[in-house]
């Protein structure tokens, strides 16, 4: 009979959740986006109008074109011959052009990332009205760079979400777990995480755990109030399977932290799986992922937003790991 009516009042408990994350999301002004293709406009050039077309780049994509010349093609000259020789070397090898032929085909049709990150900033617009919206330029970085910011802005290498079973990540040899992530279905909740720590990295202020939980935390809550629509697992990027893990042993998973005192522990290499890309959560089950702590701290801060009245702005803001836990009457489900 217990378990019955904890279920019932678990269930009505995510279903106010819902509703109030659906009415929020309905009542937002509604922002467009220009998403700007810089890897489509870089791959129109040929040794004829390498010139005419990369001087036409400042205007179209800003401070972007700077980012990308000293990044990616590494020069700070953009209008000398060994730029445009650079431009021409990359875009006409054939590997880049053959995964560039890739992108075009998963991301012909943007309409459904567009939407969801229109979505996104207006719910960030109606949460943080002080805060820039920012331009958002896609591009093809040769494999070295996925979300990025620069200059308050976000660009996104597309060729960072071609699916966990690209041919391309495994010439790179990337491990398994990191495929994993390179899904098209994880780049907008991968764009937030993102832009969550650029707009809010200052508010991490202690090195133990409890400090990171908390942070991760709010990073995830972050996500869940600009992200409506999108499953929650995608959020955390796990499996159904792994999500499933984390729900149904969120108890164990916090009396680990506690038995083995990594709770205040500043000791990173202790804790460093549970907070991020890792093979496996160490000292767990081996269903349990890497990045428990992201669930855990999430929890934390559903509470405190809960039992405190707060809006988020406040909550991130608030530096005291322990009194947040404290505020926050964590109870983890059984």
């Amino acid at each position: 009979m217990k378990r019955i009516v904890f279920f019932l009042l678990a269930f009505a408990a995510f279903f106010l959740l819902a509703i109030w994350l659906f009415s929020y999301s309905n009542n937002v002004e509604k922002i467009d986006l220009q998403i700007k293709r810089f890897e489509q406009a870089m791959f129109s050039i040929d040794s004829v109008n390498v010139s005419t077309t990369s001087m036409q780049w400042d205007k179209d994509f800003g401070s972007f074109n700077d980012f990308f010349a000293s990044q990616i093609i590494q020069t700070n000259r953009l209008d000398t011959q060994n730029y445009y020789n650079r431009l021409l070397d990359f875009t006409q090898d054939k590997d880049i052009r053959e995964a560039n032929d890739s992108i075009a085909l998963l991301f012909s049709d943007f309409s459904d990332i567009q939407h969801d990150l229109e979505l996104a900033f207006s719910n960030f617009k109606a949460s943080f009205p002080s805060y820039h919206i920012p331009e958002i330029t896609t591009f093809f970085g040769g494999f070295k760079y996925g979300v990025i910011t620069y200059d308050n802005n976000i660009g996104i290498g597309l060729d960072f979400f071609l699916g966990q079973n690209s041919k391309y990540y495994q010439y790179l040899r990337d491990p398994k777990y990191l495929r994993f992530q390179k899904q098209r279905r994880f780049l907008v909740s991968n764009v937030m995480e993102v832009w969550f720590n650029e707009n809010f990295h200052k508010s991490l202020v202690g090195h133990d755990l409890l400090s990171h939980l908390i942070y991760k935390g709010k990073m995830m809550f972050f996500l869940d109030m600009m992200l409506p629509d999108i499953p929650l697992q995608d959020k955390f990027r796990f499996t159904r399977e792994q999500m499933a893990w984390v729900q149904d042993n969120e108890s164990s998973i916090w009396e680990y932290f506690i038995y083995e005192n990594l709770l205040f522990s500043k000791k990173e290499r202790e804790f460093r799986s549970f907070v991020n890309f890792a093979p496996f959560a160490k000292g767990m089950p081996k269903e349990a992922p890497a990045r428990v702590g992201y669930f855990i701290g999430y929890k934390i801060v559903r509470d405190y937003m809960k039992n405190n009245d707060v809006d988020i702005e406040e909550m991130i803001y608030m530096t005291d790991s322990k009194y947040f836990l404290s505020e926050s009457k964590y109870k983890p489900n059984k």
